[in-house]
């Protein structure tokens, strides 16, 4: 079966819009993968929000970060061990409160992270040509929709099964 054919009906079109993001951020992590490559960055695409919270906000502990970020602890914790191997992040146990390890950029993170900083630059006008093809500020619906989601969940959104006998 292709893709295509997956998609074979306005029903499953609708139904799997959520895959369809998904395939639509696999396809952009992709293809990015590249510009980070030529760019000199060495570091995941997946990574790069965590290395430039650090980078914005200075050292933190994992919690601070998956808080900030709005992302899984154990998501967080991958992704600052990943940087950690790359030698972009090291950590430390913070002087005043033993029990807190605090991760931070090492001087090769500081550079990745101005690299980083550059391709946001870039990426945002890349984006507006990608919204410009598409005909839509493909950032703003998808804020839209994650807030329409949070005011009305999804659970909310189906239909309540009737029980044998309701006659509502």
């Amino acid at each position: 079966m292709t893709y295509r054919d997956f998609y074979d009906s306005a029903v499953v079109r609708k139904a799997y819009t959520a895959k369809k993001l998904l395939d639509l951020a696999f396809l952009i992590q992709a293809q990015v993968t590249k510009v980070y490559a030529r760019n000199g960055m060495v570091f995941p695409v997946s990574c790069s929000s965590t290395l430039l919270h650090l980078s914005k906000s200075g050292p933190a502990s994992v919690t601070e970060v998956a808080r900030a970020l709005e992302h899984p602890h154990q998501t967080v914790a991958q992704h600052l061990a990943t940087l950690s191997k790359l030698q972009v992040i090291e950590k430390r146990t913070d002087a005043a409160d033993r029990r807190r390890t605090e991760y931070f950029l090492t001087a090769f993170g500081e550079a990745q992270a101005s690299l980083l900083h550059q391709y946001n630059v870039e990426a945002a006008a890349v984006f507006e040509g990608l919204d410009t093809d598409i005909g839509a500020d493909l950032g703003d619906l998808l804020d839209r929709a994650m807030a329409a989601l949070n005011a009305r969940p999804m659970d909310d959104r189906f239909e309540l099964p009737q029980s044998p006998g309701d006659q509502s």
